[in-house]
């Protein structure tokens, strides 16, 4: 699902909001994501999942045409733990 298609769903959720309404609170949730990620912070929503951030560190890899040992710097990386609800609710066998 594409942020497009979250959008036109929404829309229609919250058919009595101005479709600019909707998107402009779908930005500013998905900002208050990234910027308070980017700073390190961990966001719980409780019986969906928590987002956090991890580091991976430096390594030795190949490239895999010439095989050739290069480094792999080190990098910050989101990290998602589903809650367990929303844990439950994937694992139901739909009919």
């Amino acid at each position: 699902m594409k942020k497009s298609d979250i959008l036109k769903e929404l829309e229609n959720k919250f058919d009595y909001l101005p479709r600019r309404e909707v998107e402009r609170t779908l930005e500013k949730i998905l900002q208050f994501f990234s910027s308070n990620l980017a700073k390190g912070a961990r966001i719980e929503i409780r019986d969906f999942g928590t987002f956090s951030t991890k580091t991976r560190e430096s390594r030795i890899g190949r490239n895999p045409s010439s095989g050739e040992k290069i480094e792999i710097k080190k990098k910050n990386f989101v990290h998602f733990i589903p809650g367990k609800k929303l844990r439950k609710e994937i694992n139901v066998i739909k009919d």
